[in-house]
């Protein structure tokens, strides 16, 4: 294996007989080493990149595409697209990829190899730890994350550069979303991942995007400049800015000035998002001489909190200067209320011809049957807890391992998922070596003795699989942590990384014990409180976690940490360690504003702390936003006849539901209705369901086809120019029609809660 801390070579550019300008193996073999993690040099060897550099050269001059060096460099040679484990896929499916696209131009073959990555995956949300590219084909199936990074390989893999661009959050919906960029013509191009067009810079979200407040991307290697906006620049990634490529931006200059008005030089200034009840940050920068921090972003509000010295300052930016005061301290209690306003929807345009969609349809269908033909056959768990998506990746001998000398039940003993770590076998190698620790304490010391920490070669923070630590010895801290959970494991010991805290905590006679190394106290019970949440009925039926609140822990550095409970939770009462933590409400409106409110607390061991959770009120009742024809005729799933929507509906409200079925809003759609449908079927009303949305658990659905216009009616009826769906409407059998919503809307179904509990 070559040693992870090489000297960071720049590739060396030779000139041929025939004047050309290539790249030797060597040189691109110094180039990745030389801004190489440490998770990636630790576990694979020299010969995985030795041949994957080998094959990317061989396409390189194979394919004759007319790429830049730059470009080649940092967007076609290097592997990794995110977080996802590496795997064999360029070595494996290049020669594929290379037939399929042979003769095309750049942009054509772009557009093909998209399609060829239809074929094998399509959407499903799923988990946060990120599968590799030939796992997304085994499954059939991922999340927007998984779609990207397969199809980044798969650009890659053909020497066509390109790259994972992300929304880390969406400004005007709770969710995010990622996606390509393909380097065509001399310029970046977008296109949604796995999701073809028949025309790039097209893709169900150009509407969305719009209303971004952000977008990133990550670029490989050292010493990349293009020009790009730079948001962070280190010694494996550069990572850029990429929003001034798709719609107006405004450069966002914060001041940071004490209470007497003094510019605060240092202080730490966190740029945040408003989404699933949180303000989660974005970026993080130091302020200058001048107090000053700035970013560019799409024309919304963004929320802003400064830290230094134990003083705190926070307020939102609505324009391209604010100033923000330390006029707070860590530990004190205060409230305050925060009226958070999205960019305005402006679509970016749509440059396919009508005949080109209805092509580009007929053959996506095609591709559905294709991949809906394979058999994607899941394991089953041995009894060791591993997820659906474990099963897709897992290597029989990870399970053999677990089972090595095991007899607990304990899933904290014998599970080897610790956290978002690649499973490789270790237990066997552990016990075979002699090690026998007895107690968590001595794993600790043994940790703490045996393993260097490497602080400054994973900015990524991958997770270094624990066998990968025990053979070098060297580690990040996030994955000593995840190591220590697997010795323990190793020596029959319960441990487990809490997956609400992030800590490294071990079980001792039923009590579980915090992990600190950094800590001078290394191990403690936590002493702990318990918050109790009081709220209005009149404000929300039930509140729930990640929709409508969220607690995070505001840490001695002055930043929060969010507690990371499971999503939906309606749970009003929390036993928290002492300390001080910040509440945060909000309540989205249909048009992706939010009334936000902030609360600060402290628990004290031994205490209840009880709190209202106030959820601002919206609007009172529900207006008339336009005027539809409750005549209007669809086909009824089963007939061969038209019939109105007021003959099947009845006098009185009708939800309206239009949508496609393989599409990822629609995908969306579907999963929000089915999670209300209790809600919907206590309702009583009929939905209307047209086109391919089928949620599951409804009792009082219609369904059809949209045969006479019903979508185009909704839209003209809402001023609505766009033409995306799935599409909503709350309508009455007056032709009156108080909700709408238009394309990916994943706040739809808490909407839909709130707009029942305002018209019963």
């Amino acid at each position: 294996m070559r040693p992870f801390l090489i000297g960071a070579a720049t590739a060396l550019l030779l000139i041929s007989c025939s004047g050309k300008t290539t790249l030797t193996q060597e040189a691109c073999l110094d180039f990745l080493y030389g801004s190489m993690s440490l998770p990636d040099s630790l576990v694979h060897p020299r010969e995985y990149w030795e041949a994957n550099v080998a094959k990317t050269l061989e396409v390189r001059e194979r394919m004759g595409w007319d790429i830049p060096e730059r470009e080649f460099l940092h967007f076609v040679l290097p592997l990794r697209v995110n977080n996802e484990n590496l795997d064999n896929f360029r070595t494996n499916y290049a020669d594929t990829l290379c037939r399929r696209v042979e003769g095309m131009s750049l942009a054509d073959a772009a557009l093909e190899i998209n399609h060829w990555c239809h074929e094998q995956a399509t959407y499903r949300p799923s988990d946060a730890r990120t599968l590799g590219p030939e796992a997304t084909m085994r499954c059939g199936l991922g999340r927007c994350g998984e779609e990207s990074v397969l199809t980044v390989a798969a650009l890659r893999a053909a020497g066509i550069p390109a790259r994972q661009v992300y929304t880390p959050r969406w400004a005007h919906t709770d969710d995010n979303h990622a996606w390509v960029e393909v380097w065509v013509d001399g310029k970046w191009h977008f296109m949604g991942a796995c999701e073809p067009e028949s025309v790039l810079d097209l893709a169900w979200f150009n509407a969305p995007v719009s209303r971004a407040m952000l977008l990133h991307t990550k670029v490989y290697g050292k010493d990349y400049n293009s020009g790009e906006d730079i948001i962070r620049r280190t010694d494996v990634y550069t990572e850029i800015n990429c929003i001034g490529g798709y719609i107006p931006t405004r450069r966002n200059t914060v001041r940071v000035v004490d209470e007497q008005g003094l510019p605060v030089e240092g202080a730490s200034v966190q740029f945040k998002i408003y989404n699933y009840a949180e303000f989660y940050p974005v970026a993080t920068y130091k302020t200058d001489s001048d107090g000053l921090a700035s970013l560019d972003t799409g024309c919304g509000d963004l929320f802003v909190w400064a830290e230094k010295d134990g003083a705190l300052g926070f307020g939102v930016v609505s324009g391209p200067q604010a100033t923000v005061v330390l006029d707070r301290r860590i530990g004190e209690s205060f409230a305050s209320e925060l009226d958070i306003v999205p960019p305005a929807e402006n679509p970016l345009p749509d440059n396919s011809t009508a005949e080109q969609k209805a092509l580009n349809a007929r053959r996506l269908a095609y591709e559905d049957s294709l991949r809906l033909s394979k058999s994607h056959p899941l394991a089953s768990d041995p009894g060791i807890f591993l997820s659906d998506k474990d099963l897709v990746d897992v290597k029989p001998e990870v399970i053999e391992d677990a089972l090595y000398e095991q007899s607990s039940s304990d899933r904290y003993v014998v599970s080897p998922r610790i956290e978002l770590e690649r499973l490789l076998p270790v237990r066997r190698e552990i016990r075979s070596s002699g090690l026998r620790l007895g107690s968590a304490a001595e794993v600790m010391d043994w940790v703490r003795d045996s393993i260097r920490i490497v602080s400054d070669r994973n900015p990524q923070g991958l997770r270094i699989p624990p066998a990968a630590v025990w053979r070098s010895r060297l580690s990040d801290a996030k994955s000593r942590d995840i190591f220590f959970v697997a010795l323990c494991r190793a020596m029959d010991i319960p441990a487990r990384i809490n997956s609400v805290t992030g800590i490294a905590e071990y079980r001792e006679k039923g009590l579980w014990h915090e992990v600190r190394f950094d800590s001078p106290s290394e191990v403690s019970v936590p002493q702990t409180g318990t918050l109790r949440l009081g709220y209005r009925p009149e404000a929300i039926r039930v509140p729930e976690y990640y929709r409508h609140f969220t607690l995070s822990r505001i840490g001695d550095d002055g930043l929060c940490h969010l507690l990371e409970y499971d999503e939906g939770s309606t749970a009003l009462e929390y036993v928290l360690p002492e300390g001080n933590y910040l509440l945060t409400s909000g309540m989205r409106l249909a048009d992706g504003s939010v009334k936000a409110r902030l609360q600060t607390f402290t628990i004290h061991a031994g205490e209840d702390c009880c709190l209202e959770l106030v959820l601002r009120s919206t609007e009172d009742a529900p207006g008339v936003i336009g005027s539809m024809d409750a005549e209007r005729k669809f086909l009824p799933e089963g007939s061969s006849q038209p019939v109105s929507l007021l003959s099947r509906t009845g006098r009185g409200y009708f939800l309206v539901v239009i949508g496609g079925q393989m599409d990822e809003p629609s995908v969306h759609a579907r999963r929000q209705l089915g999670s209300i449908a209790g809600e919907l079927n206590a309702w009583g009303r009929p939905v209307v369901l047209l086109g391919g949305i089928r949620p599951e658990g409804l009792e009082n659905a219609i369904w059809g086809q949209d045969s006479d216009g019903v979508a185009a009616m909704l839209r003209k009826a809402c001023n609505s120019s766009a033409d995306r769906l799935p599409l909503v409407a709350m309508c009455d059998s007056f032709g009156r029609i108080i909700y709408y919503s238009e394309g990916y809307n994943t706040s739809l179904a808490e909407n839909l809660k709130n707009l029942l509990h305002a018209i019963r």
